[in-house]
């Protein structure tokens, strides 16, 4: 007794892959960037400037500058 396999011949849904795929990854952006790299960097700014390493708080800063439009642009495309 045989069992018939049937191989899709085409991919004709390729659209709906990429669409889901994309949402996919807005979805993983926006939860790094809101949930863990954000609020990180928020936290050791304030502790570098607690501390007087004032260069390094800087670069936290800048770092939020960049992660919080990708974030944003993230959440937009949910």
């Amino acid at each position: 007794m045989g069992q018939v396999i049937a191989f899709p011949g085409k991919r004709e849904k390729s659209h709906e892959r990429r669409a889901a795929f994309i949402t996919g990854l807005c979805a993983l952006t926006y939860l790094l960037g809101f949930f863990i790299v954000g609020p990180s960097l928020a936290i050791f700014a304030f502790g570098f400037a607690s501390t007087s390493h004032i260069a390094s708080a800087v670069m936290c800063v800048a770092g939020l500058l960049v992660v919080w439009p990708i974030t944003r642009v993230a959440y937009k495309r949910l």
